[in-house]
């Protein structure tokens, strides 16, 4: 539930409407402060130096509104919902909004998931990158001595390339797998 003290939440849009909307939030009377987190992605057409940048999260994006704030976020056009639970806005912690913003930042080359579409492996934690000290969950071992893994933010999973010693096993261990 959120209160005066402006907290995250997750507004579902219009199909490609997002970066529209981030714009209407920020030109709002008084604005919206919003979050369009994208990624840079490979497209065949393009030159293997332009890629186009697209909403991480298709169809959704962040605002940091308080109670007061959640009719004019409704009612902005394009927007289709605040993302809530049994009548209940859900408020985003700020720590994941952080790491979207690292991870965004840091310009990795991702493949994003619904979650539950990847194959489940071992518990671990990642210890260093933008999303140092998140939990996850080994993919796979790749022939070139890296791992897959898959994190698992606001629904959605981050397949990260990293090497064995970036991440620990849930044990504390370091991570050793045999190739398959």
């Amino acid at each position: 539930m959120l209160t005066s003290t402006p907290s995250w939440a997750a507004v579902m849009t219009r199909s490609g409407a997002e970066a529209t909307v981030a714009t209407r939030f920020a030109e709002a009377e008084p604005p919206i402060e919003c979050y369009l987190p994208l990624l840079a992605t490979r497209d065949r057409r393009c030159k293997k130096d332009d890629m186009p940048e697209k909403p991480m999260f298709p169809c959704y994006l962040f605002v940091h509104i308080n109670n007061k704030q959640v009719y004019q976020t409704r009612t902005t056009r394009g927007v289709i919902a605040i993302v809530s639970s049994n009548h209940s806005i859900i408020q985003v912690p700020d720590r994941e909004i952080e790491a979207i913003r690292r991870f965004e930042a840091s310009q990795r080359k991702i493949h994003i998931h619904e979650t539950g579409k990847l194959v489940k492996g071992a518990e671990v934690t990642l210890l260093s990158g933008e999303f140092a000290g998140m939990p996850g969950r080994l993919i796979r071992d790749c022939k070139d001595g890296n791992f897959s893994v898959q994190i698992t933010a606001l629904n959605m999973s981050f397949v990260l390339k990293v090497t064995r010693s970036e991440l620990r096993a849930s044990d504390g261990e370091t991570t050793e797998t045999q190739s398959s």
